[in-house]
């Protein structure tokens, strides 16, 4: 009997044994093929790859924002006028008035365009009084050409003829190093003044005088510098005794905007630049003109 068993039990100890050994086989091929997995990236790394290599694929590229920059040629005809700070306060203080015949002048730069990424190449560079929103030195010094820096003078280039006349920044008292300065621009038979900062509450019989009749005028409404407000009206007196055919207005708030259209009409809006000649000027004096300023420089 024991002689029979012993058979059998020998064969099921070498099957057992056999099937144990093909276990721990399997078992070291299936480990060693995760390792080889792992270290291929093939295995559980691999979603992490995939995932990471179309995210860097599918970002989205940085897109350069739009400069938007002055004009540096005059093709209208007519005398041009531009907008031109880049500052997102004063955006209406800086403007280049360029001839029919091409020649421009500057005046009141602040926050301008370097010159390599615009060269407006001026005959002039005029600034009605030295505080940052109406001066740049940087600007300034990058041209070689005349400059009246907030003081009186009376220059001409090939196509202008300007002139400053002593003013009064904040009050009525007027100094012979004056705290501002009008600037009066003569070409191709128009006049301009830039009032700057203006803050006295009348213009005297000398200064009238020195302006003389004025076809356009940029002038200031609210400024807090100036003791100039919507409610002492200090800049609607001066620019009715000024009575230009057109005003541009420089500081001023929303707030103004009724006021302005209430004493003058609807406000005219033109896009960074506006053309005008002697003949095209309008019938009715102190007509609101408003030349917006989308300029960008960086």
């Amino acid at each position: 009997m024991i002689k029979r068993i012993f058979p059998v039990l020998l064969s099921v100890l070498l099957l057992l044994a056999g099937c144990t050994a093909g276990t721990k086989e399997t078992a070291g091929v299936t480990s060693a093929a995760t390792a080889a997995a792992q270290t291929s990236g093939s295995s559980s790394a691999a979603p992490a790859a995939e995932t990471a290599i179309p995210a860097e694929a599918t970002a989205a590229p940085t897109v350069p924002v739009a400069l938007v920059l002055p004009l540096t040629e005059n093709t209208s005809g007519k005398v041009q006028i531009q907008t031109v700070s880049g500052s997102l306060t004063y955006k209406y203080n800086s403007y280049i008035i360029t001839s029919a015949e091409g020649e421009s002048v500057v005046v009141d730069p602040t926050s301008m365009p370097s010159i390599d990424i615009v060269n407006i190449n001026p005959a002039a560079i005029i600034s009605t009084h030295a505080h940052d929103d109406h001066v740049s030195k940087k600007f300034t010094e990058a041209y070689d050409c005349q400059k009246i820096l907030y003081t009186k003078a009376d220059i001409s280039t090939k196509d202008f003829h300007i002139y400053t006349v002593a003013s009064s920044h904040a009050d009525d008292t007027i100094l012979d190093d004056a705290t501002n300065y009008i600037v009066v621009f003569e070409v191709d038979g128009l006049r301009i003044a830039h009032m700057g900062d203006i803050g006295q509450t009348v213009l005297t019989d000398d200064q009238l005088a020195a302006i003389g009749e004025i076809d356009i005028a940029f002038m200031q409404f609210e400024n807090g510098y100036s003791d100039m407000s919507l409610k002492n009206e200090k800049g609607f007196n001066l620019i009715e005794q000024l009575n230009p055919k057109i005003i541009i207005p420089t500081h001023y708030t929303d707030a103004a905007i009724p006021v302005i259209t209430e004493k003058n009409g609807d406000i005219t809006e033109f896009d960074n630049v506006l053309t005008i000649s002697k003949d095209a000027l309008p019938e009715k004096a102190l007509t609101v003109y408003h030349i917006t300023n989308t300029h960008k420089y960086r």
